[in-house]
């Protein structure tokens, strides 16, 4: 369903102290997707200067990291580098700072929880004043618009579940490793495991299974089903 135009891959995540709320209210992640949609739309025509113009997205929302035992609710997103015009017109995305795009999800977030009840703008002046609020946008991942195959294996990758059968190995009929793998520098001289009782690896995995009718997959704009002429 991706036109043949160039795609990025982005990630907004969100800082830990905000996290349990996500875990315990559910229904916060429809929210949290249509922030990062939201924002990311705003940016992109500010940017491009064109107000009417929408990219296409395909937005998958995750709640697990390397390992499954954390809740860690974060976007992720296949998007045009770009923006169409109704006519199909394709207006190509320059190389732009991330931090505005950065400062609106942090915006938006705030807005969404203090409407839901779940923070006051007390927690909102605090977490403003840090140098590193937590709140993170990446993009670097670009696709170019006649390469299949990283298209692909990008959707897989975005799309994968919370956990992969080939990291367990049993040690016996209660105790469980899983292992990950160590993608930064700074993790170098760390464990790339975690060693779980037969109770712990379950909670861990339940915790990650979605509410009933909840869509993990969304599309917006350019890939909106109104847009591509599909019935909801």
């Amino acid at each position: 369903m991706l036109f043949p135009v160039p795609h990025r891959q982005y990630v907004f995540s969100l800082p830990i102290m905000l996290k349990v709320y996500f875990k315990y209210d559910r229904s916060l992640l429809s929210k949290l997707c249509l922030c990062a949609w939201c924002s990311l739309l705003l940016f992109f025509r500010k940017s491009i200067n064109l107000e009417s113009g929408v990219p296409g997205a395909a937005l998958i929302i995750h709640t697990f990291g390397n390992y499954p035992d954390k809740f860690h609710p974060h976007v992720h997103l296949i998007v045009t580098d770009g923006l169409f015009r109704n006519t199909g017109t394709f207006y190509v995305m320059r190389k732009v700072d991330l931090k505005p795009l950065e400062d609106i999800f942090k915006v938006s977030i705030f807005k969404m929880l203090k409407k839901e009840g779940k923070i006051n703008d007390d927690l909102i002046n605090k977490l403003s004043q840090w140098k590193h609020s937590g709140f993170s946008v990446h993009n670097g991942v670009r696709i170019e618009k006649d390469n299949n195959k990283a298209r692909e294996a990008l959707s897989q990758y975005i799309a994968r579940n919370a956990f992969s059968q080939e990291r367990v190995t049993f040690l016996n009929s209660s105790k469980i490793i899983y292992r990950s793998k160590l993608q930064k520098e700074k993790d170098k001289g760390k464990n790339n495991f975690k060693v779980f009782n037969t109770q712990e690896f379950i909670a861990a995995l339940t915790q990650h299974i979605p509410n009933k009718s909840f869509q993990t997959v969304r599309y917006y704009g350019w890939y909106s089903n109104k847009s591509r002429g599909i019935e909801a």
